[in-house]
């Protein structure tokens, strides 16, 4: 029988949505499916809703009943649009998810980071999850407000919370920094399961990317280890097409790990950034 009576995946019909729900069938005895957009391939049997939960009442709609939840939903990435369309989507979105999750009993609570939640440390530099925080813009701060609610939930209110700082999540590397950030399709949707079924925990950082060789975010292997969750897949094997494709030695996308997200907007003194 599975743990949950009912999971629900919020941004089901985003990118990595879209290829982790067919891992997550079995996962709990009703799937339900949640985002501002139509999802068009739902199997028979699972439920499928729709609404902007940074409006009044969505998300406690979207959690009724609901044991274990998957928070995707929000602008992934720093280009997606303005900073007020972040904050609306990322931040008071997410606040009332989390609350509406506290209100309807949800006892498990997943939340999709990032790794531009530490995007300003040195690129040469191991960086794990008990470095301070410094992202790279406006959306790795969102995120980074979004691991300090799920610390605040699992403390003061009991809900056990995963944190996955998701890397570069596409079918294959794209650039040269993706080498070590890199996460593949087939490991991201073991991390999602791996989350749903882990035995219970309370509060937990993990890194979302691949077995890359050249990974320098980890440190992390408590919170592995408490999800039961070892990615397969290198992007070692790209490494030669990727060789050219990396930003000039000394630039500011160069000289941090959030790369050419960290020089999006950037007017400061690189120098000064230790």
């Amino acid at each position: 029988m599975p743990r949950w009576n009912r999971l629900l995946v919020t941004g089901a019909a985003g990118e990595i949505g879209s290829v982790i729900r067919p891992a997550l069938r079995g996962a709990a005895s009703n799937l339900r499916w949640h985002d501002i957009r139509p999802i068009a391939d739902a199997a028979p049997g699972e439920e499928v809703m729709r609404g902007d939960l940074a409006e009044p009442g969505v998300a406690l709609d979207a959690t009724r009943d609901v044991d274990c939840l998957i928070h995707l939903a929000g602008i992934p990435r720093e280009t997606g649009g303005t900073a007020a369309d972040i904050l609306r989507a990322n931040v008071i979105a997410c606040h009332a998810v989390f609350e509406a999750a506290r209100e309807n009993g949800v006892k498990r609570f997943i939340f999709a980071s990032s790794n531009h939640t530490i995007g300003f440390h040195p690129a040469d530099a191991l960086v794990g999850t008990e470095e301070r925080p410094r992202p790279s813009g406006q959306y790795g701060a969102s995120k980074v407000w979004g691991e300090t609610l799920g610390r605040l939930y699992a403390d003061k209110h009991g809900i056990e919370v995963a944190c996955l700082r998701i890397g570069a999540f596409r079918a294959r590397p794209g650039n040269a920094r993706e080498l070590g950030g890199w996460i593949s399709h087939g490991d991201m949707a073991g991390l999602a399961r791996a989350a749903v079924d882990a035995a219970p925990f309370h509060f937990l950082v993990v890194y979302g990317v691949s077995a890359n060789r050249r990974a320098l975010w980890g440190k992390d292997e408590a919170a592995r280890a408490a999800l039961g969750w070892w990615p397969k897949d290198d992007a070692e094997p790209y490494a030669a097409e990727l060789a050219d494709k990396r930003p000039p030695a000394g630039s500011v996308a160069a000289r941090f790990h959030g790369g050419v997200v960290c020089e999006y907007g950037f007017t400061g003194d690189a120098d000064r950034i230790s």
